[in-house]
């Protein structure tokens, strides 16, 4: 069946897919079997939780099995989708939800969204960065939709996990780092993800800009800059 990818200002990564995310198995699992996704699902993740990723891979798995349409919540403030989904759509992909939260008009158009969805049986799948309970919402039946069906909650990575993510963040942007690094990352620093991740942008950077391999005293020198 044919995907419809949005022609609003919306890009998904391109090669992302299930095969190149790490941990959250069981939410992973879930959206696997899309098949058997109720209505509408909510999924929860904060920064760093690899929100946005899985929202990508997960537009990717269905494009070659189902009608699906994917976008940034955020442009509900510019486009009635009700007007301009196509006929035969099974699945409504929106990211980014919680940007649309304390704004009356447009909670008022994710609430019509919603009702849309079910009323022509269009799986409705939400990523979030704040719980659906927050306090952030404000119009009650809104509050009611999105407290609604399935929810599943994303966890930011730890230790080798999130290490493996980031030695694969240096890979698929095409900078090599040999085993003497990543055992250097490994023994001396945090295995918190956001840290690592901050230090991946900076050491990447550094490495670019002054054209050198990324080496143990080019990791060294870029913590003690950041110090």
């Amino acid at each position: 069946m044919n995907q419809h990818q949005a022609t609003l200002p919306f890009s998904p990564l391109a090669g992302v897919r299930f095969s190149e995310y790490l941990g959250n198995e069981s939410v992973v699992d879930v959206l696997k079997a899309h098949q058997d996704l109720p209505d509408f699902v909510y999924i929860l993740g904060g920064r760093f939780s690899g929100k946005t990723h899985l929202f990508n891979a997960f537009n990717h798995n269905l494009k070659d099995e189902s009608s699906c349409f994917a976008v940034d919540a955020i442009y509900l403030n510019e486009v009635d989708l009700t007007q301009v989904l196509p006929s035969g759509l099974e699945y409504l992909l929106l990211d980014d939800i919680h940007e649309l939260a304390g704004d009356e008009a447009a909670e008022l158009a994710l609430f019509n969204l919603f009702n849309h969805c079910k009323s022509q049986k269009i799986t409705l799948v939400v990523f979030a960065s704040t719980h659906s309970k927050s306090g952030d919402w404000k119009l009650p039946d809104l509050i009611s939709r999105i407290n609604s069906g399935l929810s599943q909650k994303l966890v930011t990575l730890q230790g080798d996990k999130a290490l493996s993510c980031i030695v694969n963040q240096f890979k698929l942007n095409g900078i090599p780092l040999d085993g003497a690094v990543v055992q250097y990352l490994q023994s001396y620093l945090s295995s918190d993800f956001a840290e690592l991740y901050s230090l991946f942008l900076k050491v990447s950077s550094e490495s670019l800009k002054l054209k050198r391999k990324v080496t143990i005293p080019l990791v060294k020198q870029v913590i003690q800059d950041s110090s």
